[in-house]
């Protein structure tokens, strides 16, 4: 073990997971700690929306075959405007041909099934230890480099030198899951309003995740009230053909911000990943994506030597941030683009609103060009 690198990775989330999995294929060892156990861990009710960038990173990793029967794909993505009464359908039609095959727009994955498929991997490779922090403190092993992926609320970023560039939308997400009949089966929704967008996923036949933007306070307030008052709430604002019957599981509510973590010159070896590095809000699922993203960047970066070095590892930092600050840039501002221009009832907007709708409706390229940023992104092209 001496003669290896040593790599720490703080925070076992899915990007945390995944970053072990990929720096496994180098001659180094991985040290996985959390605070929270592996069953803690994985018992959380959360979902999660996957791009085709997402899908071709887990190919590269040989992840997609093992994720996939957890996977429901949704081939038709219906965009809706409450205030202007205007809606456009996204379908595999509006895809590049290189990934029009795949028949769907995007996935969707329960955080339970990702985290045991992503668990059960790093069982089969002897230089990746999951471990609490105390046990791995006690074994006083001296890190050549450690990746923090503790999280958009991550205190380290409070203690480490890096600047923290925070915007915040006085909103919260509430999350849960509900039981709908009427509606078109493998089509996600993502309806504009002004107090913040809403979005259904498809998990299963009639079962949807609801990720419901607000005012934090008005989140909280849904969130303390009567489940029958909550379904007649959500009702008055789904498209009519739905029919709501029960809601499902536990309810999750977490803020909504916009936030970049920039490195500071020096050279610490350790470096931010995921939302503990950038944070965008919900609209257009974007948010685990880009965060495996981070993961690919650090793969490739130390991929192109034939073995790690110590000076690679010095400057590894930069090299990371230039090579991610561009994507991370264009996310910012498309999400944070759409809640300005299309989450209020400003009616000096309304021509924006309507016009965009109206360019989705007439031009297939302004459709082509909308969907393939979403679920490819810049990289895609780069991802090998």
């Amino acid at each position: 073990m001496k003669n290896k690198f040593n790599f720490k990775i703080v925070g076992t989330g899915p990007t945390g997971l995944l970053l072990s999995i990929a720096l496994s294929k180098f001659d180094c060892n991985i040290f996985l700690t959390d605070l929270l156990t592996k069953d803690r861990l994985i018992d959380k009710d959360k979902t999660y929306a996957i791009t085709h960038s997402t899908r071709k990173i887990l190919s590269k990793f040989r992840l997609w075959e093992k994720l996939e029967p957890f996977l429901f794909g949704f081939d038709t993505l219906s965009i809706s405007d409450s205030v202007t009464s205007a809606f456009t359908n996204l379908s595999t039609s509006d895809l590049d041909d290189d990934i029009s095959s795949a028949e769907n727009i995007g996935w969707v994955v329960k955080h339970s099934d990702l985290m045991k498929v992503f668990f059960q991997e790093i069982d089969n490779y002897e230089n990746i230890f999951f471990t609490t922090p105390q046990r791995l403190l006690r074994k006083k092993i001296l890190f050549d480099y450690q990746f923090f992926s503790t999280g958009a609320n991550s205190l380290d970023k409070k203690v480490i030198d890096f600047i923290d560039i925070k915007k915040s939308y006085s909103q919260s997400c509430l999350t849960f899951k509900v039981s709908l009949r009427g509606h078109c089966e493998k089509r996600a929704y993502e309806i504009f309003r002004k107090e913040g967008p809403l979005a259904l996923l498809p998990l299963e036949k009639n079962l949807y995740q609801v990720i419901w933007t607000s005012s934090t306070l008005k989140a909280i307030e849904r969130l303390n009230s009567d489940k029958n008052f909550l379904m007649d709430n959500l009702s008055t604002i789904l498209p009519d053909e739905f029919k709501l019957d029960q809601i499902i599981g536990e309810f999750n509510i977490f803020p909504v911000s916009l936030s970049l973590n920039l490195p500071v010159l020096n050279f610490k070896k350790l470096v931010f990943v995921g939302d503990a590095f950038h944070t965008f809000h919900p609209v257009g699922g974007q948010g685990l994506n880009t965060c495996w993203r981070d993961v690919n960047t650090i793969y490739d970066l130390f991929n192109k030597n034939t073995a790690i070095t110590k000076l690679q590892l010095i400057l590894f930092k930069f090299k990371y941030f230039s090579s991610r600050i561009l994507d991370i840039i264009v996310t910012i501002f498309i999400t944070d683009s759409l809640i300005t221009i299309f989450a209020n009832s400003n009616v000096f907007l309304f021509p924006i609103r309507k016009f965009s709708f109206l360019l989705l409706n007439k031009f297939l390229f302004t459709r082509k060009l909308v969907l393939n940023q979403m679920t490819k992104s810049l990289i895609y092209a780069s991802i090998k």
